[in-house]
């Protein structure tokens, strides 16, 4: 499928809910898909030419753009079943909670808007790691919290700068602490930027507006710093604990 008729046909036609319902969800989700982020992304670092895994793939909006072998994990069973009813591969998975071991490594993993809700960001991280093959890219979009706090009070603007306080999220980050936590995680920063379009590129190393996206490359036998009390492990959590002497 190259067009938007044939992904509307698609969704529309073999969606595993009702005609209204497929077309409010094609609608709201596909009818504009991919969304500006992963379009971006994908321009400076062909991510859709890899083996990609949308970590909270939802309505598996962005798989349908991605290479053959391309793969989901989503928590809530409406989306993933949604998804599967596409012909898409979506595994039905807590990302943080539920065993990932027996899924392929991949080339790439997308993971947007997710690391604000999970209830350990470092965990999930660990685990996108192990699921990367070498040289993997990890693609991260969070909300973020602006340097410059007035304009979250600012009328009509204000709420392109509070995204990180929905009721929902439990984490928050700058560009900084992303950056800290992806890298203790065992990745290379490639870059950090909000991946402004023309003629606002020139902000992107002064984010304003909230959200921003971490590109990291995997770091091959990556570990802990040599004081730390944890080793990294091909397990549940990424990690284990060392006892200390």
């Amino acid at each position: 499928m190259d067009t938007q008729k044939d992904f509307s046909e698609l969704v529309l036609h073999k969606g595993c809910y009702s005609k209204e319902e497929n077309l409010r969800i094609y609608n709201k989700f596909f009818k504009n898909a991919p969304r500006y982020l992963f379009r971006a992304v994908d321009k400076k670092y062909n991510i859709t030419k890899k083996i990609l895994c949308d970590v909270g793939c939802s309505y598996g909006t962005n798989l349908l753009y991605c290479s053959e072998g391309s793969y989901g994990i989503e928590v809530i069973p409406g989306y993933a079943s949604f998804a599967r009813s596409l012909g898409l591969n979506v595994y039905q998975r807590n990302a943080v909670a539920d065993s990932l071991a027996d899924l392929p490594k991949v080339e790439v993993i997308w993971c947007s808007a997710l690391l604000e809700h999970v209830d350990s960001p470092h965990v999930l991280l660990r685990r996108m790691h192990n699921m990367l093959g070498p040289d993997g890219l990890i693609c991260v979009y969070v909300p973020t919290i602006s340097w410059l706090a007035f304009l979250r009070k600012m009328p009509v603007i204000g709420k392109r700068f509070s995204g990180y306080i929905h009721a929902d999220h439990i984490n928050a980050f700058s560009a900084k602490t992303l950056r800290f936590t992806c890298e203790r995680a065992g990745f290379e920063t490639c870059e950090v930027s909000p991946f402004y379009p023309p003629p606002l590129n020139f902000l992107n190393f002064i984010p304003l507006i909230d959200g921003i996206v971490y590109i990291g490359k995997k770091i091959e036998n990556w570990d802990y710093p040599k004081n730390s009390a944890r080793k990294a492990a091909e397990n549940s959590v990424g990690y284990a604990s060392l006892e200390r002497r």
